[in-house]
């Protein structure tokens, strides 16, 4: 929880007819989904990021990578690879995109604050995943011409988990969901399960969810807003309820409730909240928990931790969305560090807000970006 948090720190600061797929819940705070690539796919596991706009593998001939788990991707060794031109309207509208003139072969850029990097060649490739829509019967489904980075300089610094790489789901037209919206329409989903129960799997899927969107019931929708460069999805936060008191989002100069915007990221473990939200929470919490707080120097990062924490002892959270409330339960709340610590799972945020994947566990969220709406519905993901 330390790593994440750290994590979550670092990139607080930056910033189908129907397919679905299991995605694993790693014990740093990221998700992973396993993913083939080429002619002769072998499988790869890689970090779920709906705050990443590009599409990234590591692969041979490597200047820089670090270790992974599973065999570097070999271009050469897959008939279905194709470099992208220079002159390519994917190589001139990529942000950060530049060109290797001796071959005419486009080079991508990808850098985070964390600084953690991958720079390689853009690329086209086919990506097969297990469809497990039957768990009974399942099957694999391939998607070609799939743009990509094959990265031959990378480093991830902060994730000991080492994934292949990373399957970016965010608004851009290079993620994946912006790519296969043909096939499988402009929408996806996913129902995370906790940390804390790391032999079940999660599920995402592409297209619309029939079996869950179908009941309605305690199912809320709101609204979802993009922000150049157009990579975070954003919702409108004007509110957190917790026990009978509210604390509301407002301009710190000049004190307008109205609201303001809140990036929903399934790649950041911890929720970040302005500074004077997070203030008044932790001093509401501190009241209606009967119990004494550890002193802050007992963790590194996490700022209220109680010892032997129950469910029971945790005041009702609800967060006010535009035209939705979300009732968040005690584990959305409050996480196990270990040897019965308890803490927030919430942190001040230095620049962006951010709702977390912590607080989004145990949800079923769906995203209709024709629509530009989320839609959140209680589930216990792990039954899925």
């Amino acid at each position: 929880m330390y790593n994440a948090l750290q994590h979550s720190i670092n990139r607080a600061s930056f910033l189908w007819s129907k397919l679905s797929t299991s995605i694993i819940p790693d014990i740093h705070g990221v998700y992973l989904t396993k993913i083939s690539i080429g002619t002769k796919p072998s499988a790869k596991l890689v970090a779920v990021d709906t705050g990443s706009d590009l599409i990234w593998i590591q692969c041979e001939p490597c200047v820089h990578c670090y270790e992974q788990q599973t065999p570097i991707f070999n271009p050469q060794n897959s008939s279905t690879y194709r470099p992208i031109s220079c002159d390519s309207t994917e190589c001139m509208s990529l942000p950060g995109g530049s060109c290797y003139t001796r071959k005419n072969t486009c080079l991508y850029s990808a850098r985070y604050n964390d600084e953690s990097y991958s720079y390689g060649d853009l690329a086209s490739e086919t990506f097969t995943f297990d469809d497990a829509t039957n768990i009974s019967r399942p099957i694999r489904l391939s998607m070609s011409n799939i743009t990509f980075g094959c990265g031959w300089m990378n480093d991830i610094t902060t994730l000991d988990v080492e994934p292949a790489g990373i399957i970016g789901l965010g608004a851009s037209p290079y993620s994946l969901v912006s790519q296969i919206k043909s096939k499988f329409g402009h929408k996806f989903s996913y129902c995370l399960v906790p940390f804390f129960q790391l032999n079940v799997s999660s599920r995402l899927n592409f297209g619309e969810n029939e079996a869950l969107i179908s009941s309605t019931k305690h199912m809320v929708t709101t609204p979802l807003f993009l922000k150049p460069p157009k990579v975070y999805y954003f919702l409108k936060l004007l509110g957190i309820t917790i026990g009978n008191t509210t604390i509301r989002f407002h301009n710190t100069s000049k004190k307008v409730h109205k609201g303001g915007k809140i990036a929903i990221d399934s790649g950041t473990t911890f929720t970040f909240l302005p500074t004077h939200m997070y203030s008044e929470m932790e001093t509401i919490m501190k009241r209606e928990i009967k119990l004494k707080p550890l002193r802050s120097n007992t963790t590194r990062f996490l700022q209220l931790c109680y010892q032997g924490l129950r469910v029971s002892d945790i005041p009702p959270v609800i967060f006010e969305f535009q035209n939705a409330k979300l009732e968040l339960e005690a584990l959305n709340n409050f996480v196990n560090i270990g040897n019965d610590v308890i803490c927030l799972a919430f942190a001040p945020a230095k620049h962006l807000p951010i709702f977390g994947n912590i607080a989004q566990t145990n949800f079923f969220v769906a995203y209709d970006l024709d629509n530009k709406t989320v839609s959140f519905k209680p589930q216990i993901c792990a039954k899925l």
